[in-house]
């Protein structure tokens, strides 16, 4: 119980960073003169979790975060969600192989995964809108962003590192686990 109790605090401290963050970028950035440009920081802490947290309530973790990150954007939660949920899937298969000990590695596997979500999101738009044109524009708006976050992340994932510390070794599934 004591671990679910820390799990959802550090959690609530994570959606607090979010919140920031997202206030940072939908306030500072058009103050300066960039109204289109915009940093997801939600893509970032979805991946943190899915490398980082091996907890049986991720898909409900990655459904807040994008719930939280909805209110800040036009973006639908339920794109992101099911981007997030896939792309955890994904990551959950390749974590063992991928170890993001360096600086260069988290910034190269970053870049990969947030192309994918791009990918995988952008795929669902022309699904649903059925207009190719569209995700031309957006994917030169989206890769600089992209690669900015990218060169965020070995920083963020630092914080994160030491938000997450375990405070109790037994693990999340108990003293077996």
């Amino acid at each position: 119980m004591r671990l679910q109790k820390d799990f959802f605090l550090t959690f609530s401290i994570t959606i607090f960073l979010l919140i920031l963050g997202e206030i940072f970028t939908s306030t500072v950035f058009p103050l300066v003169g960039l109204q289109f440009f915009r940093l997801h920081f939600n893509i970032l802490l979805v991946l943190y979790l899915c490398f980082k947290q091996d907890h049986p309530i991720l898909p409900i973790a990655i459904f807040i975060i994008q719930y939280v990150h909805s209110f800040f954007t036009i973006e639908g939660w339920a794109i992101g969600t099911f981007a997030g949920v896939a792309i955890g899937m994904v990551v959950g298969r390749l974590k063992d192989t991928i170890h993001l000990s360096s600086y260069t590695i988290t910034v190269f596997f970053m870049q990969v995964f947030q192309l994918l979500w791009f990918g995988f999101t952008s795929l669902l738009a022309y699904l649903k809108f059925n207009r190719a044109d569209v995700l031309v524009d957006r994917f030169w708006q989206y890769l600089p962003e992209s690669v900015c976050l990218s060169f965020i992340s070995p920083q963020l994932f630092n914080l994160l590192d030491k938000l997450w510390r375990p405070k109790n070794p037994e693990g999340v599934y108990g003293a077996n686990s």
